[in-house]
């Protein structure tokens, strides 16, 4: 039990010094082949970082405007499109406006993805602090990154505009773009799995050795008394 302890106290610490690391490192990759075009972190979806502003200048969205003859997002009327061609080849990408439901899909993924960022925070202090209960704290602190990281996987994984990108580029180049979660996000997603194992473990074993403590003694008492 002692061996438990030292490992309850020192376990939390770099778990989630790892998870607010991973934050920095791209939870969202699109590749061609094995090469990187666009990767947005876990904190550029914290900080409201929009994608298409990471995109517009890349040479991925670049190729893509010129093989389907309009920007990659563009929501503008094919006369719009013409007037602004000879613009383009100066200034890049032209992007439209964010409308009111992708700048609402924004704020909803600020609020998502700053949900385990503050829960890794606040599990990294009380990782310092003696209180009764701290594994009981970082079970409901883990289980909640843990649950909306999970749920950001699963929107990604499912997002129509991704998948429109996707389907695009295969047009493009012969399926050898890929959109995908990031390394870092499966990390973070990972130890505060780890977290959520090892203290419902302990929790398990601390119960389970307290009830053949009792039973011991309820068995000695029983012996003494027939004694």
């Amino acid at each position: 039990m002692k061996l438990l302890k030292i490992i309850s106290d020192l376990l939390p610490i770099p778990s989630y010094a790892v998870i607010l690391i991973c934050f920095f490192f791209p939870f969202l990759t699109i590749k061609c082949g094995t090469t990187e075009l666009v990767s947005v972190s876990g904190f550029d979806y914290v900080i409201g970082t929009d994608m298409k502003e990471k995109m517009k200048d890349n040479k991925f969205a670049d190729q893509m405007q010129k093989k389907l003859g309009k920007d990659l997002f563009d929501t503008a009327t094919e006369n719009d499109s013409l007037k602004s061609d000879a613009n383009d080849s100066d200034k890049g990408l032209v992007l439209p406006e964010d409308t009111s439901e992708e700048k609402q899909s924004r704020i909803t993924m600020m609020i998502m993805m700053g949900i385990p960022f503050l829960m890794a925070i606040l599990g990294l202090i009380i990782s310092f602090v003696k209180m009764k209960r701290k594994g009981l704290f970082h079970i409901l602190i883990a289980s909640v990154g843990f649950i909306v990281l999970l749920i950001f996987g699963i929107i990604i994984k499912s997002s129509d505009d991704l998948n429109a990108i996707s389907s695009m580029a295969d047009g493009m180049g012969g399926g050898m773009i890929s959109i995908g979660l990031g390394t870092a996000y499966y990390l973070a997603t990972l130890f505060f799995l780890i977290v959520i194992l090892f203290f419902g473990l302990e929790k398990y074993l601390k119960k389970f050795y307290q009830k053949e403590q009792q039973t011991r003694e309820e068995s000695l008492e029983e012996f003494l008394t027939k004694e």
